[in-house]
């Protein structure tokens, strides 16, 4: 059920971090500096949902990953998680139709940190989550 709520969290934040922060199609340097300038709370709020959202979605490809190369290795995957995430990786599809460039810089940061945190050490005993 974490994973649901990590799903939902990640769609979340990306469509907050997407809708306050200046438009970037039309990309005009001087205007989206200044938007970012003289809206501080927006850019704020913008950012926390930034980290948040990437952290959360990091989890879900982290498990995506993880079940993945423990199916080639033949070792026991857990898979209605693993079906979960698969499906919450479609939020995504959603955030790309927003804002392309956004979506797709949220969706790098989280794969590079879902990578990074790959554990396929499964006899430790700590908290897997983040």
């Amino acid at each position: 059920m974490f994973y649901l709520l990590y799903i939902a969290v990640g769609f979340l934040c990306g469509y907050f971090m997407i809708h306050w922060m200046p438009p970037v199609t039309p990309f005009d340097f001087t205007y989206f500096i200044t938007e970012l300038i003289f809206n501080p709370l927006r850019t704020f709020l913008a950012m926390i949902c930034f980290f948040i959202g990437f952290l959360a979605n990091a989890v879900v490809i982290r498990t995506v990953i993880e079940g993945v190369i423990l199916c080639l290795q033949r070792k026991q995957v857990r898979w209605k998680e693993w079906f979960i995430c698969c499906g919450g990786m479609g939020s995504f599809y959603w955030l790309f139709q927003w804002e392309t460039r956004l979506a797709a810089l949220f969706f790098i940061f989280s794969l590079i940190y879902g990578m990074i945190s790959v554990d396929l050490d499964r006899s430790r005993q700590y908290n897997r989550n983040l």
